[in-house]
């Protein structure tokens, strides 16, 4: 960082040096989060209206701080903001953010602060854990903010936003935002991590008490942004080949068991190819088949499902051939083969432009 950046920084952050105070030691540093990279998450421009205005006041800690500091015997003293007194020397850290839902499209803005008595050095970082059981991104970070740091400081934040897509990517129910920080005092030690202000909870032990530098993680806790969980598993368990796969997709084209979920139920049946040929009644098996093939397209993962549709139509095709009588089954089943064999191997593919006419290539 330049010195004209740094000073832009300390402006935006409005840390105000003390009259007289000397300079001291830099900000001390953090383990840097960098996001996982997720089909379905991108990072968004922080709103501005979001940004804080300026510090929070110290009197916030007038009551006790969450991260305390004891002053040292003999040597230097921390020198405190305002009329705070030098015995209740600490900092507190803070979390919050806001959730906004369209669709299958959330936006989590999300903000991480610290303000402290004193004057000090510091530095943090805000960032997005996913916490949604059974998504495969479940404890890593899917978001990350800018961090922040500062010298002979007394607040400092850091805020980001992301766009998480619930039709494509895995997980997004459940997360937390999370707030890397370390703080270095220029007189003192630091003595505990005490009790978090809002709900926040700790997601690591301090590391450096009874020195002048402390570091911890800090999460908001687990909030809810609105997605069913687990919409990937739930489309896998409407597609896959077998009778009870079957029965719950057409109970759920009739009931609402999945509407949190916004799957596509449009179909074209069987489109331009018969929907009941020579009178046995495909038309289910194609408009499960349309559910899967819009459905996995939508989610952006068509390609390494298209077989294990195409053997789900398949077997549907077969169930409804194993109904008829044994002079017309056979027929059926030739039906059932062609049908097959035509989407396998000539059916919609993700690349294909225009609507999605599953089974035009059986007109």
């Amino acid at each position: 960082m330049t010195a004209a950046m740094a000073l832009v920084l300390l402006g935006a952050l409005g840390n105000t040096l003390p009259a007289g105070a000397a300079a001291a030691g830099s900000a001390p540093g953090i383990d840097v989060q960098a996001a996982t990279a997720a089909p379905g998450v991108s990072a968004q421009k922080p709103d501005a209206a979001k940004r804080p205005a300026g510090p929070r006041s110290v009197t916030e800690l007038a009551n006790g701080s969450a991260l305390a500091l004891r002053p040292r015997v003999a040597g230097k003293t921390p020198e405190m903001v305002g009329a705070a007194q030098v015995e209740d020397a600490g900092c507190t850290p803070y979390i919050s953010g806001s959730i906004s839902k369209s669709g299958l499209n959330v936006r989590i803005d999300y903000l991480a602060e610290v303000v402290c008595n004193f004057y000090l050095a510091g530095a943090g970082q805000a960032y997005v854990i996913e916490r949604t059981s059974g998504s495969p991104y479940n404890g890593q970070v899917v978001a990350a903010a800018a961090p922040f740091s500062f010298a002979n400081g007394y607040y400092g934040y850091s805020y980001g936003a992301v766009l998480i897509d619930g039709k494509v990517y895995d997980g997004g129910a459940q997360v937390e935002i999370g707030f890397n920080l370390a703080l270095r005092a220029y007189g003192g030690v630091w003595t505990g991590c005490l009790a978090l202000p809002n709900g926040l909870r700790y997601l690591s032990a301090c590391a450096g008490l009874g020195t002048d530098t402390v570091s911890v993680s800090i999460g908001s806790g687990e909030v809810a942004t609105g997605l069913a969980p687990n919409r990937l598993a739930v489309l896998e368990s409407l597609t896959s080949p077998g009778s009870a796969s079957y029965d719950a997709w057409n109970i759920g084209r009739f009931y609402p068991n999945y509407a949190a979920y916004e799957f596509d139920w449009n179909t074209n049946y069987c489109s331009w190819a018969p929907d009941n040929p020579l009178g046995f009644t495909f038309e289910s098996a194609c408009a499960r088949h349309d559910f899967g093939y819009r459905n996995y397209k939508a989610a952006q993962r068509f390609e390494a499902n298209k077989n294990r549709i195409d053997l789900a139509f398949y077997g549907d095709l077969q169930r409804v051939c194993a109904n008829y009588g044994d002079a017309v089954r056979p027929a059926c089943y030739a039906l059932a083969t062609v049908y097959y064999e035509a989407v396998q191997s000539l059916g919609y593919r993700a690349d294909t432009p225009g609507p999605t006419d599953d089974h035009r290539v059986l007109a």
